[in-house]
C-alpha cells in the first residue's frame, strides 16, 4: 500500500474515533513531515520501509535542527501509525518499533514573580487607557491563566455554564476528553464576573463561550498564542518564554514555593502521573533552596 493511502485511512479512523481535532491536526502536520522525507527518498510503499530507514529519518531530524522534544514526538506518532498499520495487516512489523528515544535536556522555565508583576502591571495600562474587549479579555485571560493552571485548550474552550460561582470551581475538559474541576479562588472569579458583565454590556446576547472576539464569537487557541507573542515583543525577557503553558509552570512554582504538597499539586494539574508534577519539585528545588538562604528565620539572629 502507498505511504500516503495508510496514513489517510489511519486519520480517517480517527476522526471516526472522535479524537480531538487538535490531536488530529497534529497527525496530520507529522505524517506531513514523514511521508515527504520518505518520498525523497524514493520509498512510495509502506511495506518498503525497514528500521534502517527509520533510523535514517530519526538522523535526518536530527541533521535539520529539530529539537530533542520534537523528535521524540515525531517517533511516538510514527509507532503508533505503523502499530495501527500492524492491527490492520497492512504491514507484518512495525519499523519504528526498535527506534530509540532522543535524550532530552529537560528544563522548565517559569515566569519570575517579578515578571508577572510587570506583566500584569502593563496589562492593567493598557486597560485602563483601551478599556477595549481585548485589553479587558486579555488581562482577564493571563490572571485564569496563573491562578488555575489550566492548559491552552481547556482555556479556549471554557464555556460559563462551566464556572459554578457557588463551589467555587471550573470544570475543563483536558487530555483524551476527561472532565474534571479545578479550583477558583475568590479573585478569579470576581475578575471573572466582571469580564462577564462587560460582555452582557456589549453584545445583544451573551455568548456560551467565556472568551469571544469584536464580533462575540469564540476565539480560538491561536488568537491566544499571538497575544503571548505580543506580550513577549513588549516585556523581552532574555531567559523566560511568553506562553500559557509558562503561565501553567509558574502556578506549579508558585504552589511549591509556599507549601503546596505534590500530591494536591496534581490533582489540580490533573496529571495522569505523578511522576510529571514531581518534575516540577525537581526543577525549583535549587530556586528553593535560594529562597531558604535568604529569608531563613536564623539570619536574624546572626
Amino acid at each position: 500500500m502507498l505511504l500516503k493511502f495508510a496514513i489517510q485511512e489511519f486519520l480517517t479512523e480517527k476522526r471516526y474515533e472522535n479524537l480531538a481535532k487538535p490531536t488530529i491536526q497534529t497527525y496530520e502536520f507529522t505524517f506531513v513531515h514523514l511521508e515527504r522525507y520518505f518520498l525523497s527518498q524514493g520509498l512510495e510503499l509502506i511495506e518498503d520501509i525497514t528500521p534502517l530507514h527509520c533510523k535514517r529519518y530519526i538522523r535526518y531530524c536530527m541533521d535539520t535542527g529539530d529539537k530533542p522534544t520534537t523528535i521524540n514526538n515525531r517517533i511516538k506518532r510514527a509507532k503508533t501509525l505503523w502499530n495501527w498499520c500492524v492491527s490492520e495487516e497492512i504491514v507484518e512489523v512495525n519499523p519504528f518499533k526498535g527506534a530509540r528515544k532522543v535524550r532530552e535536556d529537560v528544563k522548565i522555565h517559569a515566569f519570575t514573580n517579578d515578571e508577572v508583576k510587570q506583566i500584569l502591571s502593563h496589562l492593567r495600562r493598557v486597560k485602563r487607557r483601551e478599556n477595549s474587549l481585548h485589553s479587558m479579555r486579555n488581562h482577564t485571560i493571563f490572571l485564569t491563566l496563573i491562578s488555575t493552571g489550566i492548559r491552552l485548550g481547556e482555556l479556549v474552550n471554557m464555556k460559563w455554564n462551566d464556572i459554578d460561582f457557588e463551589t467555587k470551581t471550573l470544570t475543563v475538559y483536558g487530555k483524551s476528553r476527561t472532565q474534571q474541576t479545578v479550583p477558583l479562588t475568590s479573585q478569579i472569579l470576581k475578575e471573572l464576573a466582571l469580564w462577564k458583565a462587560y460582555c452582557e454590556g456589549k453584545f445583544y446576547k451573551l455568548s456560551t463561550s467565556v472568551w469571544v472576539n469584536q464580533s462575540n464569537q469564540p476565539i480560538t487557541g491561536n488568537a491566544v498564542k499571538l497575544f503571548f507573542k505580543r506580550l513577549a515583543n513588549v516585556m523581552s525577557f532574555p531567559q523566560t518564554r511568553c506562553s500559557a503553558h509558562t503561565c501553567r509552570h509558574y502556578y506549579a512554582k508558585s504552589y511549591i514555593e509556599q507549601g503546596g504538597e505534590i500530591v494536591s499539586l496534581a490533582r489540580i494539574l490533573r496529571h495522569t502521573s505523578i511522576k510529571t508534577t514531581e518534575r516540577y519539585l525537581t526543577f525549583f528545588s535549587n530556586e528553593l533552596q535560594e529562597s531558604n538562604e535568604r529569608f531563613n528565620p536564623l539570619n536574624k539572629l546572626y
